[in-house]
């Protein structure tokens, strides 16, 4: 009886075995935690709806509504959707797909001898064909291009050309609430460029090394207030420093010595969040969180001193454990499987006791508080 409720809650044999309510694992071979199955991770993985086997072979069930889909990147995929029935495609030799990455009915053959595909524009769709891509294509709304030899590119609010891509390119815009507003840009690389529209000018000399742009808007400024003179941003040079006064953020950087960021509303101007970076990202020190990569970590609720030591706090529970080698936040198929190797001491922690496990449940103790 005694076994059989030892079982029932929590069991573990060193590092190599641990049982207890929805969680199984034999490390580093096989763990099993509520609908998630590892084998020798990051070997195989399985969840309630789909697998992946060395992140190449994939398995994804949509549901009996939606259909399926099987990959072997990046060579060979095919599924089943509810709306275009079966389709399959051998890359690069051809195949059809209805939804990949950020494509709709992507067609191909012999890539990049042909391709088409669609995307969204509003209500409408806008369909794309490419010969010998990227060096041919021609779009629906009758945009087209030679690459790099002279394009010509339609968007909602602008159209965008180019000759000898990247050296001459040009745009000229409509009237547009969402955007700066009606005017033109041209550019002459790497010499000189400039911006010139309702509500932003920009100048760049040597681009993008060094800009000055204004943003001239009526909307709200840092709190709240009304705003006449121009937002600006100054590159000098990029990416060495760079000084912002924008509608939804302030920013200085002396790269990759120091950066200091505050993010504003957009709505009433009022500041949303801050965070001042010493070392390019080895120093971040946010609102709500302080990280010294990879050393240190600490936040309201985590605190990591790698690769010592850190804890974690949940409502009215704190768990506590050393060694702690994942210089990252928390993963749980590395919990699952490896960190129980590493780990020599834990703890739990209530308002009420401390329960202690040495040497992974060799030693166990309890002290009240």
């Amino acid at each position: 009886m005694l076994s059989s409720l030892l079982i029932a809650t929590a069991f573990q044999i060193g590092p190599f075995y641990e049982q207890r309510p929805d969680y199984f694992a034999l490390r580093p071979i096989v763990s099993h935690e509520a609908e998630t199955t590892d084998v020798l991770w990051p070997v195989f993985t399985s969840h309630r709806d789909w697998w992946r086997f060395c992140y190449i072979v994939n398995y994804q069930n949509y549901g009996v509504d939606d259909g399926y889909q099987f990959s072997v990147l990046p060579i060979w995929f095919n599924g089943e959707d509810k709306k275009k029935g079966a389709y399959a495609g051998l890359f690069p030799i051809t195949g059809y797909h209805p939804h990949i990455l950020m494509l709709h009915d992507w067609e191909f053959a012999m890539w990049p001898l042909w391709m088409r595909y669609k995307m969204p524009r509003g209500r409408d769709w806008l369909e794309t064909n490419t010969v010998l891509f990227p060096f041919f294509s021609w779009r629906s709304d009758g945009a087209w291009s030679v690459w790099p030899f002279y394009g010509v590119n339609y968007q909602r609010e602008s159209d965008h050309r180019y000759a000898l891509w990247p050296l001459v390119t040009w745009a000229s815009y409509r009237a547009d609430r969402d955007t700066a507003g009606a005017g033109y840009s041209w550019m002459v690389w790497p010499l000189y460029g400039k911006v010139r529209r309702e509500r932003e000018r920009q100048t760049m000399y040597l681009p993008p090394f060094f800009s000055w742009t204004e943003i001239i808007t009526g909307g709200k400024g840092r709190g709240g207030c009304l705003r006449s003179y121009p937002f600006v941003r100054l590159r000098c040079p990029w990416p060495f420093l760079e000084l912002e006064d924008m509608p939804q953020r302030t920013r200085i950087s002396f790269w990759p010595f120091y950066e200091s960021v505050e993010n504003y509303s957009y709505k009433d101007g009022s500041r949303v969040s801050g965070v001042k970076r010493f070392g390019w990202k080895l120093v971040e020190i946010y609102d709500d969180e302080t990280r010294v990569f990879p050393f240190w970590t600490s936040s309201e609720d985590f605190t990591r001193v790698w690769p010592f030591w850190e804890s974690e706090e949940d409502g009215e529970i704190t768990r506590s454990k050393i060694l702690s080698l994942m210089p990252i936040r928390w993963d749980p198929a590395v919990e699952r499987n490896w960190s129980k190797f590493w780990t020599l001491y834990e703890n739990e922690s209530c308002p009420v006791y401390t329960d202690h496990s040495l040497l992974w449940g060799l030693i166990r103790w309890r002290t009240n508080k």
